[in-house]
This record gives C-alpha cells, structure tokens and sequence, in this order.
C-alpha cells in the first residue's frame, strides 16, 4: 500500500509529461502543415509568375494579380484554421476540455462584440465586397483620396499602400467609398505639352508620331505599349502658349516608364527640328522706394 501511494504521485507526473509531448505534438503537426502550406503556395506563385514572364500578355497579367491577391488570403485563412483545430484537438484530447459550450459561447460572445466593434464590421465587410469582386488586387497602384500608391498588403479589414516616397499609408476597408485604379486592365500615359503661339502645332503631333514610332521599334518598349499613340489635338490656349493633348496605351502599371522615356525622347526630337516647347516666363520689374518712374523712361528719376 505505501509502495503504491508513493508512486502514485510518479505516475501523475508522467502522464503530465506524456500529455506535455502530445500538446506539443499537436502544435509541431499544425506547424509543419503551416510549412507545408506556405511552400506549395510559394510554388504557385512562383509558377505564375514564370508564366507570366514567358508569354508577357495583358490578361495572364491581371490574373496573376487576382491569383496573388486570393492566395494570399487563403493561405491567411487557411493557417489560422489550421492552429485552431489544433488547439482545439489538444484541449479536447488531453486536457478533456469540452470544446462543444466554448464554441457556443463565442458565437454568443462574438454576437456581442459585433454589436459593439460596429466599425470593425464594416471594415470586415468592405473588406470582402473588395476581395471577391477583384477590384483591388496586390500590385495595383490606385488613388483613395488624397493618398495613392501600389497595394502591399489586403485583408478583410485594412488595406495597406506603399507611397512613390516609401510612406505606408493603412487604410480601414469601411472608409473606402470611392477610389481610382490606375492599373486595372491597362493604362494610358498622357502628354499634355505646349508650344508657342507662333509655331504650327501640326509639327508637334507629326514629331509624336515619329517618336511613338521609334519607341515601338525599341526591344526594351515594344512589349510594353499596346496602341499607337491617340492624338487629341489643339486641346486648349493657356498664357504658356498651344497645348496639344495625346495619350499612348500601355501595359498596366508602365504608364510612368514609357511616358518618361517618351517625354525625353519628344524633347530631344524638338530641339533638333527648332520647335519651342513654350514655357510660362513673367517679367519682374523691382521699384525703390522714394523714385518716380517715367513709362516711357528707362531710368528713374529722383522725386523733389
């Protein structure tokens, strides 16, 4: 009898410990699935991104964009799950902790909390009108407001954008009411450039033509346009002088590198053909205090 009393705390102690391994076996499983996981959806995208590299198209563009932005969320969703079974398989299993009133409980709970985070709600459903209609992708550059920049990060409860300046810029799903991609489907570079009053604007947009035509040409910008270039012509007289309005069709998100290259290669093109891209000058004319100035004198004259 005192043999077996003795040992009796002894053997708790090893279930305890057994039951210690087998926790950490549950948590070690939930992790390498987690790896696992993780992997084979790194290898999904790298796939995708190869074939994208390889057949360079509009539309196997956007759907990596939309393909990258699901999994993304996916492989979110499914490791949470993953950790939750896990610690739910552990308490049921080894700690005899009954998961049925837990789950009831935070479905009462998480009722309650809903009513009370109304906002957090509302970012959470603004979240997946967003994801599930593929208006915003991971890649996109879009414009909410006064901030713009391309898509880091989406979730169901924040958007996160990274700024032309490096800035992060979070924003709650539920304050987004409107804004503007500037990369879905395709894109537009447009030129707005003026010339002096005195100056045929015809020879500017005969020189877009001429340089569009040269740019088409290049292996480095060939892929990247998609159109010849749109000529809206004499748009408006501004105190600059003529400004003729164009625009050139591009790949999505290539609008910035081809206008750029666009924009130095027109400069370039005009100074040889001595057409003036006219720019606003204003005369600066300083007076001393205590002078009289004659209109139709140059010099000033001292006052008596």
């Amino acid at each position: 009898m005192t043999s077996l009393l003795s040992g009796l705390p002894v053997q708790r102690l090893d279930d305890y410990l057994f039951s210690a391994l087998r926790i950490g076996g549950y948590l070690c499983g939930a992790a390498l699935l987690n790896f696992l996981l993780s992997k084979l959806f790194s290898t999904v995208g790298r796939v995708s991104a190869d074939l994208v590299r390889e057949r360079g198209g509009e539309v196997d563009l956007e759907r990596a964009k939309q393909t990258n932005t699901v999994t993304t969320i996916a492989r979110r969703v499914l490791f949470s799950l993953v950790w939750a079974f896990a610690i739910l398989l552990a308490l049921k299993r080894e700690v005899g902790f009954e998961v049925g009133p837990l789950l009831a409980g935070a479905g009462v709970a998480g009722l309650a909390i809903g009513f009370a985070a109304q906002s957090v709600l509302k970012d959470w459903i603004g979240g997946f009108f967003l994801l599930t209609e593929g208006q915003i992708r991971i890649g996109d550059v879009v414009k909410v407001g006064e901030v713009s920049g391309a898509v880091e990060q989406l979730s169901l409860r924040t958007t996160v954008l990274r700024g032309y300046d490096g800035a992060v810029h979070v924003l709650a799903n539920g304050s987004i009411q409107s804004f503007s991609n500037l990369t879905m489907g395709f894109s537009y570079a447009v030129f707005d450039v003026a010339v002096d009053f005195e100056e045929d604007p015809q020879r500017l947009m005969d020189v877009f033509r001429e340089v569009t035509r040269e740019l088409r040409e290049d292996e480095a910008f060939q892929r990247l346009i998609l159109a010849d270039i749109e000529i809206a012509g004499v748009d408006k007289f501004t105190e600059q002088g003529v400004v003729v309005k164009a625009r050139l069709k591009t790949q999505p998100s290539q609008q910035w590198t081809v206008g750029r290259e666009m924009n130095r290669r027109l400069r370039a093109r005009c100074a040889e053909l001595d057409i003036n891209i006219a720019t606003a000058q204003r005369a600066v004319q300083l007076f001393e205090k205590g002078l009289q100035y004659d209109p139709n004198s140059i010099q000033p004259t001292r006052r008596p």
